[in-house]
């Protein structure tokens, strides 16, 4: 089921498992963040709040909660499921007839796969997918494009697709941003282009502070066979080490993707201590 433990939020009311209807994001338009909890600490919630908002602000729909009420209702969640390691996922669904009104607000714990130990020392196998995400900034659920993408990754029995647009840039995963390395430097698609994962900024963060260079720049799928490694990012996949793009191999243990790693698990660490203190 898409709600995984005992309780969810329905409308600020805790509801029973047996209860969650997944037909009620059939209709409308629904915004959405989903954010790991580690140690009973949502990771990174001001920015996925932050991003939120900013869903709502593109797709020109309103949000009557504050910060204040949504970071409280998580933190009841996870205490009422006394559940302190998963992911939750906040959704806000409108009536597809008043788009301007708030129609529902759920929060829910939902299923999740973290990748393994063999995924992030070996790294995973990647497909590509011919298609382009409307208003690309936004967070929205069940989109097309993810879609189109699963049934790709169905099919070939990939852990995730690339989508690339018409003029044959890569652009992003269906669930995840895309990085490459290429000699000293790291290499991502434009945030004009993609949904910036909150994963994706702090990545780009902590190295710029570790004198890593990034740039960020359009990415032809013909260029790809250039680059040394690459790699996926997200709330679940922190930094997902690929092997392959379609028949392209990568390597996967280069020195800059593992430093990257590193710094990225050290940064988790440094959020959730300032958390607990």
């Amino acid at each position: 089921m898409e709600c995984s433990k005992d309780y969810y939020i329905h409308n600020y009311k805790f509801l029973e498992n047996s209860f969650f209807n997944e037909e009620l994001f059939q209709d409308g338009i629904s915004i959405y963040e989903v954010i790991r909890i580690e140690n009973g600490i949502p990771l990174f919630l001001e920015s996925h709040l932050n991003r939120l908002f900013h869903t709502a602000k593109l797709s020109r729909l309103n949000i009557n909660e504050s910060y204040c009420d949504l970071e409280s209702l998580i933190d009841e969640l996870i205490k009422k499921n006394i559940t302190y390691n998963g992911k939750i996922k906040l959704v806000i669904h409108y009536n597809s007839k008043n788009k301007s009104k708030e129609k529902d607000l759920l929060i829910y714990f939902t299923s999740h796969y973290f990748p393994s130990n063999e995924e992030y020392k070996q790294g995973v196998s990647v497909g590509t997918c011919n298609v382009v995400r409307e208003n690309p900034n936004a967070k929205l659920l069940n989109s097309k494009a993810r879609r189109r993408a699963n049934n790709v990754i169905a099919e070939k029995k990939f852990f995730e697709a690339l989508l690339i647009n018409k003029e044959k840039f890569i652009t992003e995963g269906s669930r995840s941003n895309v990085f490459f390395i290429q000699g000293e430097d790291l290499i991502t698609p434009p945030s004009s282009d993609i949904l910036i994962g909150i994963t994706r900024s702090n990545i780009i963060g902590v190295c710029r502070s570790n004198n890593i260079n990034v740039i960020e720049k359009k990415i032809l799928y013909s260029d790809i066979k250039k680059m040394n490694s690459s790699f996926l990012s997200g709330t679940s996949l922190k930094v997902l080490p690929i092997k392959q793009i379609d028949d392209i191999m990568f390597d996967t243990e280069n020195l800059i993707l593992r430093t990257i790693m590193k710094l990225y698990d050290e940064s988790i660490e440094k959020y959730i201590s300032s958390k607990l203190t």
